[in-house]
């Protein structure tokens, strides 16, 4: 299984969540095996900041719609504090699962951690 976590930083399992899915200057991609180890850890550059985003545009073209690129990443599941509708729409149309975060989570091993405490929700498309 491929879980996608948006973070600040790549300190590995120690990597700080990202408040903001839209804004995460990373895309933390962990590979878990059946009995839920850690297989491997990579990271990807996220979209950053609006303001670094904006400035980044000005050089760099046309750029792949984020949710394409997290698409083309191929996770199973993303994890995130807050999300819109079209994001999960765009994810759930390509078998993408998106989970709620429980306020409080600050690394990639909290979220791991919730996740095996039952306390993250999936979103779900009405």
């Amino acid at each position: 299984m491929r879980i996608l976590i948006p973070t600040l930083d790549k300190n590995g399992l120690d990597a700080s969540v990202s408040p903001h899915f839209g804004q995460a200057a990373y895309l933390a991609l962990i590979d878990v095996d059946g009995q839920g180890n850690v297989v491997s850890t990579n990271f990807e550059k996220g979209e950053g900041p609006h303001e670094e985003r904006e400035e980044d545009e000005k050089f760099s073209g046309l750029r792949k719609n984020i949710h394409q690129r997290i698409i083309d990443l191929k996770p199973d599941i993303i994890t995130v504090f807050m999300i819109g509708p079209r994001a999960i729409q765009d994810f759930a149309s390509n078998g993408i699962r998106v989970f709620k975060l429980p306020d409080g989570i600050k690394t990639i091993s909290e979220v791991f951690d919730a996740i095996n405490e039952g306390k993250v929700q999936e979103y779900r498309m009405s």
